[in-house]
């Protein structure tokens, strides 16, 4: 993932320090987290597996808050006995947007693509595509992938949560 890229989806500053290291400024609702590093190069590396990290770094100190963003979902996603299903209608969705809510329901566990192509079809939300859309998720920060297993960054469970606010209205 390139510097722009994680410029945009977690609102990062950078600046120049006097001794020539590069550090990295994310805003959190909590705090900011700094990432530093001695050239462009080093600050990149650290930036490719932030993401793993900024989940856990936001468990940590959210905690219990994050445990009430899955209702806020409730009435989209129905736990079943095959496990969660997306009750939006398909007309109202993305195929993107499905995978999206699957993988909340499911958060943190990873879910591997097969399981997620499984309950799109159970959800009356069949995609053929949606081991690409899993890939375009991952190069664009939404999901990170775990062994052959997929689950959402911190950036994705922001998305999921728009989708759910935009489609409750």
């Amino acid at each position: 993932m390139t510097y722009k890229r994680y410029r945009k989806l977690f609102n990062v500053k950078y600046q120049y320090l006097q001794t020539m290291k590069t550090r990295v400024i994310i805003k959190r609702d909590y705090g900011n987290v700094e990432i530093e590093g001695d050239s462009l190069d080093e600050l990149v590396e650290g930036l490719e597996s932030f993401p793993e990290w900024l989940a856990i770094i936001d468990r940590l100190v959210m905690g219990p808050e994050e445990k009430e963003d899955s209702k806020s979902l409730e009435g989209l996603i129905e736990l079943t006995s095959e496990g969660p299903s997306v009750i939006v209608p398909r007309d109202e969705l993305s195929s993107r947007e499905a995978i999206g809510l699957i993988l909340y329901a499911v958060d943190p566990q990873p879910m591997e693509p097969r399981e997620v192509g499984r309950l799109l079809k159970i959800s009356g939300q069949p995609s053929a595509g949606y081991g690409s859309r899993l890939s375009e998720m991952k190069r664009e920060g939404l999901v990170v992938k775990e062994d052959n297993a997929y689950r959402l960054s911190v950036a994705g469970r922001s998305w999921v949560e728009e989708v759910g606010r935009r489609i409750r209205g």
